[in-house]
């Protein structure tokens, strides 16, 4: 690169033959330049056609600096123009320039083109083989370099993209799961739900048995317990009035005992039981009346 420059400097001061070749090489060293701009690929390829091509076309072109004489390298006009004010005659200045040039192509171009310019070719085409040789090397390193620093690149690109495919595959698989949950956790609500409503259901039932048995219970036994106690009610009042009667029917005997008016003894046995008959038949009557207004009142 510094070789290159330095020539650069000088190269405008040689002909317009190595100018132009100058300029060509300058242009094969804009690859470098042109590297960050265009793929590794154009790179490569523009490399290829560099290396390849080269030994051929400088081969082909052979003398690159063509011949010059004094007419290409010497401002003829303003010659012509500084001899008209100094006071030559058109026709003397034509003539002195043709001289000039004529002397000049004799004395200097003539050897010029058939010595030093060979020479200077030759020197200038192997500098300008190594400057491009080493802009090749150079370019080729870049080259490398940078398909190695895409490719690194490339590579934690794809680990990047991999890691976050890891994370939303994770994403997915946490998400499913939480659906998954959700879905079994709200089945196993309703059916707690269902489970808890029959078992309510359930209960509800066997309350409304157990009250229905209970209430029918105690009403059978209510019913048993009123119809045991009107019997026993019932039961006592005819005893109670039995006890009564008896009573009444004894207290009546026994005061019918105490007033019992003298008896006449008589000396017939049979007379005197029929007495007794007759009177037992007649305080039988009396004791059945008694009763008979007892149970009126």
């Amino acid at each position: 690169m510094y070789r290159l420059s330095r020539y650069a400097k000088h190269a405008w001061n040689l002909p317009l033959a190595l100018q132009r070749t100058h300029l060509r090489i300058r242009t094969l060293g804009t690859l470098k330049e042109d590297k960050t701009n265009s793929g590794p690929k154009l790179q490569e390829t523009l490399a290829d056609n560099l290396i390849g091509d080269l030994p051929q076309q400088l081969v082909s072109e052979g003398n690159g600096f063509p011949s010059t004489s004094a007419e290409n390298q010497i401002d003829t006009l303003r010659c012509y123009e500084k001899l008209l004010r100094s006071g030559f005659t058109p026709k003397q200045s034509s003539l002195a320039i043709e001289l000039l040039l004529q002397t000049l192509n004799t004395e200097f171009f003539d050897t010029y083109n058939d010595r030093f310019l060979r020479k200077t070719e030759l020197e200038t085409q192997s500098h300008l083989f190594d400057a491009a040789e080493s802009e090749l090397r150079y370019t080729i390193q870049i080259s490398r370099e940078s398909a190695l620093s895409e490719q690194n690149l490339k590579l934690l690109q794809l680990n990047r993209s991999l890691h976050l495919l890891h994370d939303e595959l994770n994403e997915l698989t946490i998400n499913l799961l939480k659906k998954d949950s959700k879905v079994d956790f709200n089945d196993r609500k309703i059916e707690n739900t269902l489970l808890h409503r029959n078992i309510h259901l359930q209960l509800k039932d066997c309350n409304n048995k157990i009250g229905t048995r209970i209430i029918g219970d105690t009403k059978s036994d209510i019913e048993n317990l009123r119809w045991q106690t009107t019997r026993s009610g019932l039961f006592a009042v005819l005893g109670l009035v039995f006890f009564i009667m008896s009573g009444v029917s004894i207290s009546k005997r026994i005061s019918s005992e105490n007033y019992k008016p003298a008896e006449v003894v008589l000396h017939t046995i049979e007379r005197e039981e029929e007495d007794e008959e007759e009177y037992e038949d007649k305080g039988n009557m009396g004791g059945g009346n008694s009763d008979h207004s007892l149970l009126r009142e």
